[in-house]
């Protein structure tokens, strides 16, 4: 599908222009907006007391503000002159801060009497996240960049670019990183160092994943230049969201349910391949625990068109025309290191490949029903094997 490409604005003169029309009021409407989204989403969620303490409403709040608020800031400094993006780029990250310390005063006082920051697991992440924050910078190098753009489809002088490059190096090296210590899944290691936390309910899963599916469409359109640099036609027209077509549909559908069955069978071939190579594996009972799959075919159906969804815009959608198929569908399999081992990040890989092939021959649409479908009917058997 053909890209829409901007105008790079270059020059003091074309700073100020891209200032003037509207950047500044904007990125401050989106923090001033989701800001009192998270107040008021923090207010209903003490006053309902549904979801318990680890995934409330008030981590829906977090997600737009952290979500769209970066996003809206990252548009914002990458046509502003120097000074002003080193500002923009300090306040962001002072803004970062405030919010997940709210995050955690939000989540209750249980919350906080459990979260030991000296905790081995927990200690590890930490370090690990910054020695991929340091990992990243190097992207912002030009040279760096350079060779980079000879085999991805970026341009080595945009500092979007840039920004996108350095995020995926910090996503798939923390990722990496953290397996070091325990080398296990992170998540393993925090729950089983009473991170009370991380276990969540069905309805506190499906309610996470709808949030996500929720601030994933405003942060795509966001993060590809819409309304600044792209009106919503070609903001569609990047994210590969065409006219539907019924062909392509209807391949998403078949594709989907022919990888559920063949995941299925070849399953136990799969683990019993990858455990000979030592490497750490999905460890079934934890995983399970974490998850909290849903019971239901409602939930079933949530599940699939949340995670497919929100999953596919962000990866194929934003990611992929940029970092290529490769790369952005191994940002797509770190996303689940937290919970699978080898095995399951090798499958989640090899799925994310066709996924990606799919949206670019016949379009995000099918991508995304092919994926959604995939895992329904995953959920649906797991509900009818127990």
């Amino acid at each position: 599908m053909t890209e829409v490409h901007t105008t790079r604005l270059e020059g003091a003169a074309s700073d100020w222009k891209c200032w003037q029309p509207g950047v500044l009021p904007a990125w401050a409407v989106t923090f001033l907006a989701l800001g009192l989204s998270t107040v008021g989403l923090a207010v209903l969620d003490s006053q309902l007391d549904a979801y318990g303490n680890s995934l409330g409403l008030p981590w829906f709040g977090g997600s737009l503000i952290l979500g769209l608020g970066l996003c809206g800031t990252v548009l914002v400094v990458a046509r502003t002159r120097l000074s002003v993006r080193f500002l923009l780029v300090c306040v962001t990250i002072v803004l970062g801060a405030l919010a997940a310390m709210g995050l955690i005063l939000l989540s209750g006082q249980d919350s906080l009497q459990s979260f030991d920051p000296s905790a081995p697991p927990l200690l590890g992440a930490s370090i690990a996240a910054c020695a991929a924050l340091g990992l990243s910078l190097v992207c912002f190098l030009p040279s760096v960049r350079r060779i980079l753009a000879r085999v991805l489809p970026m341009q080595p002088d945009d500092f979007v670019h840039a920004i996108s490059i350095a995020w995926t190096v910090q996503v798939i090296g923390w990722v990496v990183l953290s397996f070091v210590p325990f080398n296990r899944p992170l998540l393993y290691a925090m729950y089983e160092a009473n991170v009370e936390s991380l276990a969540s309910s069905e309805t506190a899963t499906l309610v996470s994943l709808s949030s996500t599916l929720v601030w994933s469409i405003p942060t795509a359109l966001l993060a590809i230049g819409f309304p600044l640099t792209r009106n919503l036609g070609g903001a569609l027209a990047r994210l590969g969201l065409g006219p539907v077509r019924w062909r392509g549909m209807s391949i998403g559908v078949g594709v989907g349910i022919g990888l559920a069955v063949f995941i299925t069978v070849a399953e136990q071939w799969i683990v019993s391949l990858v455990a000979q190579t030592g490497l750490p594996m999905t460890e079934a009972e934890l995983f399970e625990e974490l998850a909290s799959l849903p019971t239901s075919l409602v939930g079933a159906i949530l599940l699939g068109l949340s995670a497919g969804t929100s999953e596919e815009l962000l990866v194929r959608g934003v990611l992929q025309p940029r970092l290529g198929i490769v790369l952005a569908n191994l940002v797509f399999a770190m996303a689940h290191g937290m919970q699978y081992g080898a095995d399951g990040l090798i499958v989640v890989f090899l799925l994310g490949l066709l996924f990606g092939v799919i949206r670019m021959r016949l379009g995000l649409a099918p991508a995304i029903m092919a994926h959604a479908v995939y895992d329904i009917v995953l959920v649906v058997a797991h509900q009818w094997a127990t």
